[in-house]
């Protein structure tokens, strides 16, 4: 059921779903369940022999989910694929490595536990890696063929093939700000039982991770409450210390959220920060209070890495299957009649549940493709009083699609993972007095704010079982990570020579114009570009400089948007007065159409390295070389040298060009474009550090 009741005109605002946070910046993530390659990219293009080219990539993965402290996993040798030709150009492809199957064996999932009601937090969806590659030529090592890559996110997580293509590098980006998704593809209205499990999964890859992470409903009650509301919003469980790219597994079903048996009609959930600004989509659940006379449920794990509840109201059956062993034995003079040849060495029983999921009474098209995840699911259970069942699914076809039909419903069979030897019948155990354990806390993790700098506060990594009653380590040695939600969760406590604020990594200073000018000025001036400003030191990070400066500009995709700079762009009455802040020792070049000039700088018969962006620079790597009609660019002041400016226009046409230095008139001359329909000129003036020049093409 998609919500889509019409409000009243008289809205009551506290019973308002809360107004969604628009200023978070979301960080790129990989699917470990989809192929993940990583290119080597090919050396020396100019080498002619090159069967003795070797390239190495080293993977580094951390020592303990959450750790920030890498070890090498392993150095993979590797040769490029040969040059290929055709049409009279050369392609070099490097060397591929798959990195998935590597990378998705080091994640796994985390079922919630059995009839829990607390938000938390799982650290074993996600893992940062690195990459250090090295290329060698006949076993010597290539001068500045060594490069470490940045730490990159991978979730234990995969999409379609066919979205994958489409959707696989801006998922985590695009999508999710947009969407806000909770890790799964169930509709959205999902009916439930009063008793059923449900939960919900949250990936924080945010550049600014809320401190504090509030569990927010919108309830709507059957009949009026006593103070006579139909409809209330509630706060039912806060979350702190969660870290970026971590997953947070959110309980939403009835008894999660508090619920008085038989109140809620439906209700919404949504995620928020500590300020009540929404970070998430909102879901919607309707309560069938319908009497059933069968009804199961199944947990398994979705494609994006949470877990799902699918509902079962159909009939079922359960099957003993058993395998016997027997041995023949030989049979001794004057046995008794009752002698047995055979004797069974072995009886191994394996229990089969057959369940049919009832006719779908809301969505069926929907739900009968959503299916697809429970066929797909590496992981299934089986919920009942006693808690998870560990189940195998042995149905391997369904059809998920079928025209013209009104009432559908799907059967499976499953098997039960434990094989069966003995049978009893025993109500659920007591509980049994055991050596006594707890958990102690190992090693030490920073914990950090919403931008990734330490608060002066750590807790322990990860959790180790011990005896209570003589301090020695629980055999065999049992760890788990210490993470918020756990119930023998180590709480930070201030660290000693630690400064609030101080990080290892602080990102550098960002200042960039946007990509949109201002479309908003009046009185015929001219709209400019606005400057994202984002400091030094604004975010931090425990694993590497390059994702503190991701997570900078990460805010600046977010801020780079046609509204901020009408906002913040600036209106002049005349292009050639810009203002923008300036490098010392460096001037700045604009034009009024990029697609008629080219720069280029006159380095005839000295040795300055050429800069510009002529066709001839493209593909160099050093300083000042930029994109070909590109505008708005730095370069050196060279007061012993001059530019060349190519102008482009109709063969035969009369260009009029004007130089504008500091919004001042300094040239205006006319030239006849040539046969090719362009023109060379030499810059009139050789521009001094802090110049702002404007050229306009007539």
């Amino acid at each position: 059921m998609t919500k889509s009741t019409i409000e009243p005109f008289f809205m009551d605002f506290s019973t308002q779903i809360d107004p969604l946070n628009t200023g978070l910046a979301f960080l790129p993530v990989m699917f470990s369940r989809n192929q993940i390659e990583y290119v080597i990219d090919s050396v020396d293009t100019s080498l002619a022999d090159r069967s003795g080219l070797r390239y190495y990539l080293e993977l580094l993965v951390p020592e303990f989910a959450g750790s920030s402290q890498f070890k090498r996993l392993v150095k993979m040798p590797g040769a490029e694929k040969p040059p290929a030709r055709g049409n009279g150009s050369v392609v070099y492809e490097g060397c591929y490595f798959q990195l998935d199957e590597l990378l998705d064996g080091f994640l796994e999932h985390q079922k919630p536990e059995f009839g829990t009601t607390e938000m938390a937090i799982i650290p074993t969806l996600t893992m940062p890696y690195i990459t250090t590659e090295t290329v060698e030529n006949n076993s010597q090592l290539l001068p500045g063929a060594t490069r470490s890559q940045a730490s990159r996110w991978v979730l234990k997580a995969g999409l379609s093939e066919r979205d994958f293509v489409a959707w696989g590098n801006s998922f985590f980006t695009d999508y999710m700000s947009k969407n806000r998704p909770f890790l799964t593809w169930h509709p959205n209205g999902k009916t439930i039982g009063p008793n059923q499990p449900e939960y919900l999964h949250f990936l924080l890859n945010m550049a600014t991770v809320p401190a504090t992470i509030l569990r927010r409903v919108r309830v709507h009650y059957k009949r009026p409450k006593y103070n006579g509301a139909t409809v209330e919003v509630l706060e039912r469980g806060a979350l702190a210390g969660g870290q970026p790219f971590q997953v947070v597994s959110v309980p939403v079903h009835p008894a999660a959220l508090q619920f008085r048996p038989g109140d809620v009609d439906y209700y919404e959930v949504w995620l928020t920060d500590g300020n009540r600004n929404r970070i998430s989509e909102v879901r919607t659940y309707k309560i069938d209070y319908t009497y059933r006379s069968q009804e199961q449920w199944i947990l398994f794990t979705n494609s994006l890495g949470g877990w799902d509840t699918l509902r079962l109201l159909g009939e079922g059956s359960e099957t003993l299957n058993t395998e016997r062993t027997t041995a023949e034995m030989e049979r001794p003079a004057g046995a008794p009649a009752d002698f047995a040849e055979l004797r069974v060495i072995q009886i191994k029983g394996s229990r089969e549940l057959a369940i049919s999921t009832g006719y779908f009474e809301q969505q069926s098209q929907e739900q009968l493709l959503y299916l697809s995840e429970l066929l797909l699911a590496k992981e299934v259970y089986l919920v009942d009083s006693r808690g998870h069942q560990a189940l195998e699914l042995l149905t391997s076809g369904l059809v998920i699609k079928e025209d013209n039909s009104d009432l559908q419903a799907r059967s499976f069979t499953f098997r039960m993972a434990t094989p069966q030897f003995n049978y009893s019948t025993m109500p659920v155990a007591p509980a049994v007095m055991a050596r006594p354990t707890k958990w102690r806390g190992v090693g030490v993790v920073q914990i950090l704010d919403e931008y990734g700098k330490r608060t002066g506060k750590a807790r322990p990594l990860k959790l180790q079982k011990y005896y209570v009653d003589d301090n020695t380590t629980f055999k065999p040695l049992t760890e788990k990570p210490n993470q918020p939600g756990n119930s023998d969760y180590a709480d930070s406590l201030p660290l000693p020579g630690v400064t609030a604020g101080s990080t290892p990594y602080p990102s550098q200073a960002l200042t960039r114009p946007t990509t949109y000018k201002r479309t908003t000025c009046i009185n015929g001036q001219i709209g400019d570009t606005a400057t994202i400003i984002i400091p030094a030191g604004k975010y931090g990070s425990e694993i590497s400089q390059d994702e503190a400066s991701q997570r900078a500009e990460a805010e600046f995709r977010q801020l780079n948007t046609q509204a901020y700079a009408d906002q913040f762009g600036t209106c002049t009455a005349a292009p050639e007065l810009y203002q923008v802040a300036t490098v010392a020792g460096h001037w700045r070049y604009r034009v009024n159409n990029p697609n008629l000039f080219d720069i280029y700088l006159n380095v005839v018969d000295t040795q300055e390295p050429a800069i510009g962006n002529t066709w001839n620079l493209q593909g160099e790597t050093r300083p000042y070389i930029y994109p070909r009609f590109s505008t708005d660019l730095s370069f050196p002041a060279k007061p012993t040298f001059d530019y060349l400016l190519i102008i482009y226009g109709t063969p035969g046409t009369t260009l009029n060009v004007k130089v504008y230095v500091d919004g001042a008139l300094v040239s205006n001359q006319n030239y006849l474009a040539n046969l090719d329909g362009y023109e060379q000129l030499a810059l009139p003036i050789r521009p001094a550090s802090g110049n702002k020049l404007y050229i306009k093409l007539t």
